[in-house]
């Protein structure tokens, strides 16, 4: 499983990179990128929070207790979903331009609006396909197989990456609106979409494989409970109010990029450039934060059932350490280096040094907030594991509220081409006062989390990793980055010789703080 993760993972960079090259980060890119979302959005929106908190619990205890393993309940409930997705891509199908609409600037022309509606048709039936996908998961997980739904990305992700360079081998400039041919947007939408389709339709041999075949049922009575039912009702409204949050931010990048696109002078960033930003920031978040809550959140809802709240809270408070002591340095790395990886990454193709650059900017604003981003997750997993879904809900609604005011305040006052990165900033401030708020309710109930010295760590860990992050630059910029010309070769080489030197201070300044977190982290390597 964790192999198939960072498989993902690590294709899913390659295929944001082919993807910048070939479309770049200027308006074009925005209406690919913005159509490319809307199905995402309209799944998780309409279905995937009723799926993931009505029907996958109601399935997983069907094929528990039912005498035949939960079959007839599982053929009923992918009859009644595939029906369900099967409407909502027709009917957005038929209000494809309505949508565009709601998520782009009113700036751009109607060409552009006309490439954003034809990505968005082809671009909607992956609504049906993230359902199967999610539903098949979720089928052989409960039948003891776990690698499959782990790998099936990485066909996405590969699909992708020929269609973006089968794109890059057609283009003769940077592409725009007017430019591209409907040949070239037709690639760029199926192969999309293709990637999606891959990802669920490998799953369907591995059901039989598991002993599962499927046989459409059409008696939907008692598809869920009420009690499931009432707990999904604030996860649903959870996702709305991420959701409106979303609709704005959309409007503000795509506005940011329509704003600079006349002005030579300025950087085209926006919402591509916004999205693979915070895609930047999320990767160290999945790889150390995701896994964490992974191996935690079943010990807690075990220990929540037990009401073993001692071993709940000292899980938890364990938990915390260790993500301060690993997402902190993180952060400071990404923090550094942001701009140089984004130009390494990014800037290539229909995009240039400089995008890349101010898209690792962008990183660099988010990544201020990752490891408040980092320690909130954790502590709504404590909520979740104690079937409490209505507190997250109004916490979430606080957070989005300040993400609000505070990123469309930055946005108002920054000059043209750093709004963008002024709403990145907002995100993190607003994630910093929201976690501080989350930890003060917690720890209210939650005893260890007062008594287990966490500030006290999270200062050792800042310290320790400030001072290794300034020592790495300082070396970074004496060694390499100070010269003229720098170069593709030389930004890696800055970058791999800033990720050595961090890495060999941090742990040296941990080990000289008695970050203990840190030497069990190597402790457990050294054993596997």
């Amino acid at each position: 499983m964790a192999a198939g993760t960072l498989a993902s993972r690590i294709t899913g960079v390659f295929r944001d990179i082919t993807l910048v090259a070939a479309i770049g980060t200027g308006i074009f890119s925005d209406t690919y990128s913005v159509a490319n979302s809307i199905p995402n959005i309209i799944y998780i929106l309409i279905a995937g929070g009723a799926i993931n908190a009505v029907f996958i619990p109601a399935l997983i205890r069907h094929m528990e207790d039912d005498p035949d393993s939960g079959k007839q309940f599982t053929d009923q409930l992918l009859t009644l979903v595939g029906l369900i997705l099967f409407g909502i891509v027709l009917l957005t199908l038929i209000l494809a331009g309505l949508i565009v609409h709601l998520y782009a600037t009113r700036l751009w022309t109607p060409q552009e609006f006309d490439v954003a509606t034809i990505f968005a048709r082809w671009c909607l039936p992956q609504i049906f396909f993230y359902g199967l996908y999610t539903l098949a998961a979720q089928i052989l997980n409960s039948r003891n197989s776990f690698a499959l739904p782990m790998y099936a990305p990485i066909v996405n992700n590969v699909i992708v990456i020929g269609t973006a360079l089968i794109f890059i081998s057609a283009m003769t400039d940077v592409p725009t609106a007017d430019s591209v041919s409907s040949t070239q947007l037709n690639l760029l939408g199926f192969g999309t979409t293709l990637g999606v389709m891959a990802q669920a339709l490998i799953l369907v041999p591995a059901l039989k494989k598991a002993g599962y075949s499927y046989r459409p049922n059409f008696t939907f009575k008692n598809v869920g409970n009420g009690k499931v039912g009432n707990l999904a009702k604030w996860t649903v409204g959870f996702v709305l109010v991420n959701q409106i949050t979303f609709l704005v931010i959309s409007n503000l990048t795509t506005l940011a990029n329509a704003l600079v696109t006349n002005d030579p002078t300025l950087i085209a960033v926006g919402f591509t450039s916004y999205q693979k930003a915070q895609l930047m920031m999320m990767l160290p978040h999945s790889i150390i934060t995701v896994s964490v809550i992974t191996a935690l959140l079943p010990r807690l809802s075990k220990q929540a059932h037990d009401k073993n709240l001692a071993a709940f809270g000292g899980e938890l408070s364990a938990s915390l350490r260790l993500v301060s002591a690993l997402i902190i340095p993180s952060a400071v790395f990404l923090v550094a280096c942001g701009p140089w990886i984004g130009s390494l990454l990014y800037g290539y193709g229909a995009s240039t040094s400089e995008q890349g650059a101010a898209l690792g900017a962008i990183a660099a604003m988010f990544a201020l907030g990752l490891p408040a981003f980092s320690l909130f997750y954790v502590l709504l997993r404590s909520y979740y594991a104690q079937e409490n879904t209505k507190t997250p809900f109004f916490i979430n609604l606080g957070f989005n509220a300040l993400h609000l005011i505070i990123g469309f305040s930055l946005f108002a006052l920054l000059p043209q081409g750093l709004q963008v990165a002024g709403l990145a900033l907002g995100y993190s401030i607003s994630y910093f006062i929201t976690c501080a708020v989350t930890w003060r309710r917690v720890s209210a109930r939650v005893p260890e989390l007062r008594k287990n010295g966490h500030l006290r760590l999270i200062v050792r860990v800042l310290v320790a990793s400030s001072i290794a992050g300034v020592v790495s630059y300082l070396l970074v910029r004496l060694a390499i980055t100070n010269q003229p010309e720098v170069s593709a070769l030389r930004l890696g080489a800055a970058i791999s010789l800033y990720a050595t030197s961090f890495s060999l201070a941090y742990l040296g300044m941990a080990k000289l703080l008695r970050i203990t977190e840190v030497s069990a982290v190597l402790a457990l390597v050294r054993r596997k």
